[in-house]
């Protein structure tokens, strides 16, 4: 048996409660055609549910007698067409319906009406079979993408359609509960529809099964999740996307009237669905993959052009929209673990434009290459918010994907794009050994002490050394050859003055200028190793 209350909102559009309860329950339902005392002779204690197939003219003393008749046959809901110059039941008739027990509600099409709750206390497996066809022609008329799909299914099915990730977190309209997303990432194996259902005390179960005895389990709760029905109790049907690639994804839909013909009919039209999405997603995958080579292989090109890129080589890039005549910033994201970068490629960008960059992705065996162009030498400040900026993207991918990230510095054109990207993935190798930092490292002219210990055997070395050591040719060379003798004699003064042949008071005044020159400070250990070993690199170069 069914309550009236529940399966109430799943009847034709227009159909509501003219007077009388809906407290009752419905086992069979009959159409009747006739007028109301025609109606009121047959009816027997085996009728739950009377739909009048005919169309009440007006309601008076006659109906009145029908209400009493199916009260002591104990019907517990007649459903009634009215027609459009009838009045409504006046208060003495809505006094006897509530006195009497039976709830009388208006359908605008009785006939329909009377299959709908014939089918929803049914097993529901004719209607089961009309959604798996209405499915199957939405997946056929539907284009390319998913959400013309998903827009048909949903005028079709009646219900707003959700695409979850394997996980259960929504990639599409509302989300479901915490419960519920867990129920869903430990039977991300299944093959058969799930379902969770919050019963609204708090108490809560789990379970899977074919469409044809979806009433066999209960379900996860799932009020409390973000996009669930405000708090109200649902149903979430969900059954999994077949992609043949990666993770799968789920379909779903949530019900606050969870009827087991209902969930099974709609379990059945999800399983349809669910072939069609996945045909699109493997697609799609096909063409991501497609690009994904192409700009790798770009990318390749670019490094190998050592700078110089050619014509055609220029002409690609602008076509991808990649600015090589401008100021770079290279980014250098490695996953901690295994990874699909073609995949995760939407989560990198949606987590960088969050923080408002502008970057470009290309994949790679093991993360991204990522890089931000600007068409003016951005200032230290600058460069440094954009530093920030990667620290807090990294932090908002950790929901998919854990990551090293290196970034490197500023350079300037093509060459300076390569440079770049060469400096950042120094620091990602560098970020995998730091724990301390977050697993980051920004290669910039203040910190390269640690970065210049693992450059020592890369081309990326001496460009990063004379960087760093630019602003001292200002000074003829004086500026750099006392730093470098300053540092050979372990900062001491008096030494340095004695190598180089000068007064201790011109070392001092240098060993100043330097600092505010480079913008260091000589008593930090890490800084005096940078500057030492590139001091020595470029000595001996």
């Amino acid at each position: 048996m069914i309550p009236v209350a529940e399966f109430l909102p799943l009847l034709p559009t227009g159909t509501e409660v003219l007077v009388g309860p809906v407290t009752g329950t419905v086992a069979a339902v009959r159409g009747v055609v006739g007028t109301p005392e025609q109606v009121g002779r047959t009816l027997t204690p085996q009728d739950d549910a009377v739909v009048l197939l005919t169309p009440v003219a007006r309601f008076d003393a006659r109906f009145d007698v029908l209400l009493r008749r199916a009260a002591s046959a104990r019907v517990a809901v007649l459903v009634v067409a009215v027609a459009e110059d009838t009045p409504l039941p006046g208060p003495g008739t809505a006094a006897l319906a509530d006195r009497l027990g039976v709830g009388v509600l208006a359908t605008p099409d009785p006939w329909t009406t009377s299959v709908r709750v014939h089918e929803l206390i049914g097993t529901g497996d004719a209607p089961a079979a009309r959604a798996a066809v209405v499915a199957a022609r939405a997946g056929l008329d539907a284009g390319p993408e998913l959400e013309d799909l998903f827009t048909r299914l949903e005028a079709d099915l009646g219900h707003p359609v959700r695409f979850l990730d394997a996980s259960g977190r929504p990639l599409r309209g509302a989300g479901v509960a915490p419960s519920t997303a867990a129920l869903l990432a430990r039977t991300v194996g299944t093959s058969e529809p799930v379902w969770a259902t919050d019963p609204g005390d708090g108490a809560s179960s789990d379970g899977a099964g074919s469409s044809g005895d979806a009433a066999s389990s209960g379900g996860a709760a799932s009020s409390g999740g973000a996009g669930s029905s405000g708090g109200a109790a649902e149903t979430v049907v969900a059954v999994p996307v077949p992609t043949g690639i990666g993770p799968r994804a789920w379909l779903a839909v949530g019900l606050t009237a969870p009827l087991r013909a209902e969930r099974a009919t709609l379990a059945t039209a999800l399983r349809v669905a669910a072939v069609a999405a996945g045909h699109r997603l493997v697609l799609t995958r096909l063409d991501d993959e497609r690009d994904a080579r192409y700009r790798m292989a770009m990318l390749d090109d670019l490094r190998t052009a050592d700078g110089a890129p050619a014509p055609p080589l220029v002409q690609r890039t602008i076509a991808a929209g990649w600015q090589l005549d401008a100021w770079h910033v290279g980014i250098r994201l490695v996953a901690r673990g295994p990874v699909d970068a073609v995949a995760l490629r939407r989560e990198v960008e949606m987590a960088f434009d969050g923080e408002g960059l502008d970057v470009v992705v290309v994949e790679q065996t093991d993360g991204w290459a990522l890089w931000c162009s600007v068409p003016h030498e951005p200032d230290r400040a600058a460069v440094a918010a954009l530093a920030a900026s990667v620290r807090s993207a990294q932090n908002a991918l950790r929901s998919a994907v854990d990551t090293n990230v290196g970034v490197g510095s500023v350079h300037a054109g093509p060459a300076g794009l390569v440079r770049t990207l060469g400096e950042a993935g120094d620091a990602v190798r560098l970020a995998a050994a730091r724990p301390e930092s977050g697993w980051f490292v920004h290669v910039d002219r203040l910190g390269l002490a640690q970065l210049l210990l693992a450059w020592t055997q890369t081309d990326t070395f001496l460009p990063a050394a004379e960087q760093l050591l630019a602003p001292l040719e200002r000074g003829g060379g004086a500026l750099r050859s006392t730093l470098a003798a300053y540092l050979d004699a372990e900062s001491s003064v008096a030494e340095t003055a004695a190598v180089l042949g000068v007064h201790r008071n011109t070392v001092a005044d240098r060993i100043d200028r330097v600092q505010r020159l480079l913008g260091v400070d000589l008593g930090d250990p890490e800084t005096r190793l940078a500057l030492h070993l590139a001091t020595r690199a470029l000595g001996g170069a």
